[in-house]
C-alpha cells in the first residue's frame, strides 16, 4: 500500500452527486471564539446537528445504500450502532426500500432506539458492544449486508462531504477539527480536506481520554481494543477501525483527548449561547478550540506576536441527537 493509497482510490467528490438532494448542505457559521481566544481565532462550525436524522451519519448510511447492488438489497443491511448511525441507516433503507436491521447496546440512549424502529428498522439489543457485533456478525453470516458505522470505505467516502463543504464554502481554512469515534468522520474529512485544499490544511481529531482508540490505533498500525472508561455516547466503539487508521496516518491527522467533563462543557455552551440541539459527541471539537488544545498553538503564539491574521478555525458539530432528559439538564444549567 503506498502512501497515497486512499487519497488517489477514495475520491469523496464522487459521493456529492449521489448525496445531491438527499441530505442536507449544512451550514457553516461564524461563532465566537472563546477567551483568551478570540484574538487569535477566527472559529466556525459546520452544523451537522442540523443534518437529515440529525447526525452527518445520514451521509455515509445513504452513500451505501444508494450503492447496493440488487441482490445486496434484496437481502436487507444490517449494522452495529450506538444510535446515530443506526438512525441514518434506518432512514436511508426506508427511504430505498430496504429492509434493515441495527444491533444496539441496551444502555444506548433510549431515544435512539426508538428513532430507528420509527423508520422501521428491526432493533436487536445486546448487553455490550462486543455482543453487538457477535450479533451483527451472525446476521452477515445468514446473507445479509453489513453496513458498517466507519470501517468502510463508502461510509468515510459519504461522511466526507462534510469536509468537501467546508472546503468549498471556505477554502481559506487553516484547521478543520472533528470529533473522533471509530473514525469515519475524521478519515473522510481528512480526505476531503487534502483532495481539495492539499496539505496546508491543518486536520485535527478529538477523542475522549477514556476511549481514545484512533489514537492507539495510529500508535499500533492496526485496531487496539480498550477499556473504555469514557460517557460520551457515540465517541466509545470498541475499536478504531483499519481503514480510518490508514487514513489518519496517510493524511498526517494530529489526535487530541479531551476529559468527559471538558466535552460537557463545551455542549453546554454550544446549547445555551448558541441555541442548537448538540448532543456531547457532537461538541468534541469545539471543546478543543474552547479548552486551547489545538496542535497549532505555536501559530496561535506567533499570530498575536507579529500581527498576523487570525487562524482559520472550523470545528464540525457532529450530531444532535442528545438524551432529552441530559438536554434539559444543559439547559438549566445543572
Amino acid at each position: 500500500m503506498t502512501t497515497t493509497h486512499f487519497l488517489e482510490r477514495v475520491r469523496i467528490a464522487d459521493a456529492a452527486p449521489r448525496l445531491a438532494g438527499v441530505v442536507r448542505r449544512t451550514p457553516l457559521l461564524p461563532f465566537d471564539a472563546p477567551e483568551p481566544w478570540r484574538e487569535l481565532v477566527e472559529l466556525r462550525l459546520k452544523l451537522e446537528c442540523l443534518q437529515e436524522t440529525g447526525a452527518f451519519k445520514a451521509r455515509g448510511a445513504w452513500n451505501q445504500i444508494a450503492q447496493l447492488s440488487a441482490a445486496e438489497r434484496a437481502a436487507g443491511v444490517v449494522t452495529t450502532s450506538s444510535g446515530n448511525h443506526g438512525k441514518a441507516l434506518a432512514w436511508a433503507a426506508a427511504r430505498a426500500g430496504v429492509r434493515a436491521t441495527i444491533v444496539m447496546p441496551a444502555d444506548a440512549y433510549p431515544n435512539k432506539i426508538q428513532a430507528c424502529r420509527d423508520f422501521g428498522a428491526e432493533v436487536v439489543l445486546a448487553p455490550s458492544r462486543n455482543a453487538c457485533d457477535e450479533l451483527c456478525a451472525e446476521r452477515v453470516r445468514a446473507g445479509a449486508t453489513l453496513v458498517h458505522p466507519y470501517d468502510a470505505e463508502r461510509t468515510a467516502q459519504g461522511a466526507g462531504t462534510v469536509g468537501l463543504e467546508i472546503a468549498e464554502d471556505w477554502p481559506e481554512v487553516d484547521v478543520v477539527v472533528t470529533p473522533v469515534g471509530g473514525g469515519g468522520l475524521v478519515s473522510g474529512v481528512g480526505l476531503a480536506m487534502r483532495q481539495a485544499l492539499g496539505a496546508r490544511v491543518v486536520l485535527v481529531g478529538v477523542e475522549p481520554e477514556g476511549s481514545a482508540t484512533l489514537a492507539a490505533g495510529v500508535a499500533r498500525g492496526e485496531p487496539v481494543q480498550l477499556p473504555n472508561s469514557s460517557k460520551v455516547q457515540g465517541l466509545c466503539p470498541p475499536y478504531s477501525g483499519a481503514f480510518n487508521i490508514a487514513v489518519a496516518k496517510e493524511v498526517g491527522l494530529k489526535l487530541v483527548q479531551l476529559s468527559d467533563e471538558q466535552i460537557l462543557a463545551a455542549q453546554a455552551v454550544l446549547v445555551r449561547l448558541g441555541g442548537w440541539v448538540v448532543e456531547p459527541a457532537g461538541a468534541a471539537g469545539f471543546a478543543a478550540v474552547r479548552e486551547g488544545r489545538l496542535p497549532a498553538e505555536v501559530q496561535l503564539a506567533r499570530a498575536s506576536q507579529d500581527g498576523r491574521r487570525k487562524l482559520r478555525v472550523a470545528c464540525v458539530v457532529s450530531g444532535g441527537n442528545p438524551d432529552p432528559a441530559q438536554l434539559e439538564r444543559v439547559k438549566r444549567g445543572a
